[in-house]
């Protein structure tokens, strides 16, 4: 990896990138009926849910979840501007395309559904405007880079993190309000989508030049959610509501690997990803300074980041291929040390135990 970190593709990039978005132009899948929702609007009536909720969630903790789901949603074209800078300033047409063509429209019909669930709790469509047009208003500070792998990491991230969102939604409304929780799935769908095909740009790049995963550690390291910037008062809540909605950390930390893992594109590089993330966390691979195992890897020509990744994919669970006879019992002693020391926050961020 480029200790400048760097932002260069080869000229056999751009048609990679261009082909996939001209993929996902052509099909797109479908994007959520407003004017459907709409006539269906007392459908989406969720007085209900209320006494069905999980003991920890309260009324109070609900409304904040729903309103924190409309209000980071509703400020799409504040993340969308930062995108079309970066893709102007690095010269890459296809992310400006995927963005305008595809993401934007998609997201502009993501805030509405909750909207108007909310206006069925009592609250005033005039004073939630309001709350949109003020989130909107508001200045946005991106968190990461904006070279093209390094917003298309942060879109692989935003998204996942998104879709377990709307997905924990939906499993509250679900009980008592079966139509609201369909329309909650349903923009959890689309976030899946949104998921997939940032990972398979990020992975176009790491594939065109494998520099480029210093450039993926460090957005995973400066990662945080818009929420926590723009709407504050309930984006520093996650944490709390995610627990006593009993989440399942374990099967969204296997994930992100998953992605990870795919973006890297081979186990070796997996464990170059996940050491190079674990330097710039500043977290320790058991005894040994990150930055060490490194220098070491490096000298013995990089065979053992092959083991490091072999461990954070058993860590969760993951397949791999793997060696059998006298070489596979040593490689799984090694894995085995290697895994009681690896700290899954160096993927997750501090949502893994």
């Amino acid at each position: 990896m480029s200790p400048n970190d760097t932002y260069y593709l080869p000229s056999t990039a751009a048609p990679k990138l261009e082909g996939l978005v001209d993929r996902i132009v052509a099909r797109p899948g479908t994007f959520l009926d407003l004017k459907t929702l709409k006539e269906a609007n007392a459908e989406l009536d969720i007085k209900g849910v209320i006494p069905t909720l999980p003991e920890a969630i309260s009324e109070e903790d609900f409304v904040g979840i729903l309103k924190l789901a409309m209000l980071t949603e509703c400020a799409t074209d504040a993340y969308a501007a930062v995108f079309t800078e970066g893709a102007t300033r690095y010269d890459a047409p296809w992310l400006a395309r995927f963005n305008q063509q595809v993401w934007v429209p998609d997201e502009h019909t993501h805030y509405a559904p909750y909207k108007w669930m909310l206006q069925t709790l009592g609250y005033n469509e005039e004073e939630l405007d309001n709350e949109v047009r003020s989130v909107q208003e508001r200045e946005y500070e991106h968190c990461c880079g904006t070279t093209p792998v390094e917003l298309t990491t942060y879109g692989l991230v935003q998204e996942y993190l998104t879709d377990h969102w709307h997905g924990l939604i939906g499993q509250l409304l679900k009980p008592a309000a079966p139509y609201a929780a369909q329309c909650a799935h349903a923009i959890k769908r689309r976030e899946t989508l949104h998921t997939i095909w940032y990972r398979d740009m990020t992975a176009i790049q790491v594939e065109e030049n494998p520099e480029m995963l210093g450039l993926v550690a460090e957005t995973m390291r400066r990662f945080t959610m818009p929420g926590t910037r723009l709407v504050p008062e309930y984006g520093g809540k996650t944490m709390e509501w995610m627990a006593n909605a009993n989440v399942d950390y374990a099967h969204m930390g296997k994930e992100l690997v998953r992605n990870f893992s795919e973006v890297a594109g081979t186990v070796r590089k997996t464990g170059e990803l996940f050491l190079e993330a674990t330097i710039r966390r500043g977290y320790k691979l058991g005894p040994f300074p990150p930055k060490m195992v490194r220098s070491v890897m490096n000298r013995l020509g990089g065979p053992g980041y092959g083991l490091i990744g072999e461990a954070i994919l058993d860590k969760v669970g993951l397949p791999y291929p793997r060696s059998t006879g006298v070489t596979g019992r040593i490689r799984e002693s090694l894995r085995n040390f290697i895994m009681a020391r690896i700290d899954l926050r160096t993927v997750t961020g501090k949502t893994a135990s």
